[in-house]
Formats: structure tokens, C-alpha cells, sequence
């Protein structure tokens, strides 16, 4: 029996507008897909405001209601990063059975994250998670200006040593070519102050691993997310105003999310594992 490395995905950022949830509804729907008949993938949403995570993963009634009771293994668990006590459901995820929890979180979650109670920080997450033979994956997104990058930093910062970094590059209205702020060179501003560079240098030496995270055509995605569609289920749906165009388009950028995910598979422990999108 193969034994699977126990995960959790816990996504961080400041800057609202990063992608963060897209991101990780990508990687969730191929996780899901990949251990469809051999492992659990629970997720929890910890954005108590806009729900994103639920409302794109969620499960529905027969009405397309979101269910009140969430089931976290089929659908979206519920946490509120910023309410007392709201980090809770999160460390009882990662005690659970499944063998990846995925955490989606609000803006400003990752300066959030420094302060999780009166007691806890985001280290005593990942100490949780080592405590409990996980291994703590912090994805960070970021676009090319400063604020977004240093998040990167903020984020090795906030999580310490014991957590392993994954820096999840936005390719959404932008190129690789725009990423001027990440090269390990830099350059001096007017006043003579470095800049650029220093985040990456200190991402590369704590080991972290960067993944893009591809674009979606931006049409399809809103129909999508109109019609109550989950990416998974909108590879195979067929009726109208779904076009299979919109259908296509999906299936590309979930097969874009697998390639990723493929890319760190030594991270996930996946390395043995024949990945699927949907």
C-alpha cells in the first residue's frame, strides 16, 4: 500500500486581489481528482467575509443552495481567520485522516497569521502540523510590484524554518518578463537604496519552490462561477449557456494546474503518484 505524504496547504497573503483562492481552487480540484480512490483532501475556508473558496467548491442542495453543514472532504469546511478563536477548525484539520488539508485565507491573512490567538503564532501552525506528521506547505502568491513580492518575505518570516515555501507567481494580465523586482541582481532606486532581488535570495535559501499559477480565460471563469459551476464539473457539463469552448477552456487550465503541481511533486509527495486534473 502506498504510503502518502501527510500535507498542508495553507495559502497566505496580504494584498487582496493575488489570486490566492483561484490558485487554490485549482490545486484542490486536482488533488481531489488525483486521489479520487485513494486519499483525502479536506479544505477550509478561513475568509469569514467573502467566501470565495465556498462559493466556487462548495456543496449545493438540489436548488443550488450552498449547504449550512459542510462536509470538508466533499466540499469547503468553514474558519474565520480574523473572529476570536477562528484559527480552531484549522488545527482540527490538521489532525484529521485526510491526507492533504487545504486553507484558503483572507487578505491580510498572512499579517493575521503572526497573531492567530492570544497564545499562537503562525510557527505553532506549522509546530501543529509537524506534531501531527504533516508538513506545513505555505503558498504564497505574488504579482511584480514590491508590496506583493515582499509578502514572499513576510510570509518565511511569519512561518519560520520549520515550514516548507511555495511561491505561487500571478501570469494574469502579465509575463515572466514584468518580474523585474525578483531578479537576484536588483538595483538601486534614486537615493542609492537596494532594490529588489533580497526577497528572492532569501526565498531561494530557505529552499522554497516557485510554481506559476496559469490564467484562465476570463470569460469562462465567470460564467462558471454565474452558473454555480465547480471547475471540475464544468469540464463535463453540457448544457447552455456552457459552451464547450467555456468547457475547453477549464479543462486547459486545470491540465495547466496538474503540469504545476507535477513541478513540485517531491514537495506534495507525489512523486509515485499517476496525477489527474478532473
Amino acid at each position: 500500500m502506498t504510503k502518502y505524504k501527510r500535507i498542508a496547504l495553507y495559502g497566505s497573503k496580504d494584498k487582496g486581489g493575488a489570486g490566492l483562492s483561484t490558485a487554490l481552487l485549482g490545486m484542490t480540484t486536482v488533488l481531489r481528482a488525483t486521489g479520487r480512490d485513494a486519499f483525502g483532501v479536506l479544505a477550509i475556508d478561513a475568509d469569514g467575509f467573502s467566501r470565495t473558496f465556498t462559493q466556487r467548491l462548495g456543496q449545493r442542495d438540489d436548488g443550488g443552495a450552498l449547504l449550512r453543514d459542510q462536509d470538508p472532504l466533499t466540499g469547503v469546511g468553514q474558519a474565520d481567520l480574523f473572529a476570536r478563536d477562528g484559527a480552531a477548525p484549522i488545527f482540527d484539520a490538521i489532525e484529521s485522516d485526510a491526507r492533504a488539508v487545504v486553507v484558503d485565507t483572507p487578505a491580510g491573512g498572512l499579517t493575521q497569521s503572526s497573531r492567530l490567538s492570544v497564545n499562537l503564532t503562525g510557527r505553532d501552525l506549522v509546530r501543529h502540523c509537524v506534531e501531527n506528521d504533516r508538513t506545513a506547505v505555505i503558498l504564497v502568491p505574488f504579482g511584480p510590484n514590491m508590496a506583493s513580492i515582499r509578502g514572499v518575505a513576510d510570509a518565511i518570516q511569519t512561518f519560520g524554518p520549520d515550514a516548507t515555501y511555495v511561491a505561487v507567481r500571478s501570469s494574469v494580465g502579465v509575463e515572466e518578463a514584468d518580474y523585474r523586482l525578483w531578479d537576484t541582481h536588483g538595483f538601486s532606486d534614486r537615493y542609492g537604496r537596494n532594490v529588489g532581488g533580497r526577497t528572492r535570495k532569501l526565498f531561494e535559501e530557505a529552499g522554497g519552490r516557485l510554481i506559476v499559477a496559469p490564467a484562465l480565460a476570463a470569460g469562462a471563469n465567470a460564467v462558471a462561477e454565474a452558473m454555480s459551476l465547480t471547475y471540475g464539473d464544468a469540464v463535463t457539463y453540457r448544457q447552455a449557456p456552457w459552451k464547450i469552448y467555456d468547457a475547453a477552456n477549464v479543462r486547459n487550465w486545470l491540465n495547466s494546474w496538474m503540469d504545476q503541481l507535477r513541478s513540485i511533486a517531491d514537495t506534495l509527495g507525489m512523486e509515485d503518484v499517476e496525477c489527474k486534473a478532473y
